[in-house]
């Protein structure tokens, strides 16, 4: 029986293991988080490795964090070595862990999609070039620490839209209330937009919708400011517990789903009532790369009117033209 091992990070790598079965030995982790879903789906398959020391805010204690992580990559590998890991999946091809392990073994590596940010570039390189310099000055992995792409020539690549050799069954959504759902993505919290521009992006879906809108935070947003930004919308609401997209749509259901640029569009599997809205929260980037990516099954809205109508469709409402917000 071959030894393999993959690298999860999140409900959507274990969800891709299960549903394709590569009959996976071991699943590293770094996060403990995951590690009861793990142990629910591979019992007793789970490795933890914990993580990388962050970079201190007191540049002085910089010295300190780049002799830890340094030391962190050795543990790793030392860990790993006695398994004879003969196949190795990974997710993310742009991270320091998965970079360090990809370089370090000679064994066949499996590049498997993690959403969005596989098949295309959501964000400026320099974006990551500035976060890999951040990084590598505090000790993380360096090769290849200022790209966004590994070398995939050096690796097997395998995804549902492009490769279609992944499978991942959708989740059963409920029946449609009326009632539409907004997927919140970390776009603040990582810097991309300005919370004035993501409330200001959020109102003018509200001010156009028929229906009522239910805001889903994502796990890396900040609860409070996100709560605080939809009690100040009208029209608008916190979406109800569960907060995780399968189980949240398992247990509620919506006319349609909207997001500026949420990998949960194509796990939802509803393309016909799922849209994508980057540019109504000034990412241009995004509406780009998003309309140009020719396997791309979720519509992209190329304004507040077309947004509009189709917002409109799903709830069964005319609407007049032009549309005055």
């Amino acid at each position: 029986m071959s030894i393999i091992a993959a690298l999860a990070r999140s409900a959507l790598h274990l969800r891709l293991l299960a549903a394709n079965d590569p009959g996976v030995t071991h699943v590293l982790y770094r996060d403990d988080h995951i590690a009861a879903e793990i142990e629910a789906l591979f019992p007793g398959k789970g490795i933890a490795l914990g993580r990388e020391t962050r970079p201190a805010r007191n540049p002085l204690r910089w010295p300190a964090s780049f002799a830890a992580n340094r030391r962190y990559y050795a543990g790793v590998r030392k860990r790993l070595a006695p398994l004879g890991i003969e196949r190795l999946i990974v997710f993310l091809e742009g991270e320091p862990l998965e970079r360090m392990l990809a370089h370090w073994y000679s064994v066949p590596i499996e590049l498997w999609e993690d959403g969005l940010s596989h098949y295309v570039d959501l964000t400026s390189p320099l974006w990551y070039a500035a976060r890999g310099s951040v990084q590598v000055a505090a000790g993380f992995y360096p090769r290849g620490a200022m790209s966004r792409r590994a070398d995939r020539s050096r690796m097997i690549v395998r995804d549902r839209f492009e490769t279609g050799d992944l499978v991942l069954p959708a989740p059963v959504i409920a029946p449609a209330q009326d009632r539409l759902l907004f997927v919140g993505s970390p776009l603040v919290e990582d810097g991309i937009v300005t919370r004035s521009a993501l409330t200001a992006g959020l109102q003018s879906i509200a001010a156009a919708s028929p229906l009522p809108l239910a805001y889903l935070p994502h796990p890396r947003e900040d609860a409070a400011a996100a709560r605080a930004m939809v009690n100040a919308i009208g029209n608008t609401e916190i979406a109800p517990l569960p907060h995780g997209i399968s189980a949240h749509v398992e247990a509620h259901g919506y006319r349609g789903f909207i997001s500026a640029a949420s990998t949960a569009l194509l796990d939802l599997g509803a393309f016909d009532r799922s849209l994508f809205v980057p540019r109504l929260f000034g990412l241009e980037r995004m509406h780009r790369a998003l309309s140009g990516w020719d396997a791309n099954p979720v519509p992209i809205a190329s304004g507040i009117a077309e947004a509009g109508k189709v917002l409109a469709q799903w709830a069964d409402v005319p609407r007049a033209e032009p549309f005055i917000l």
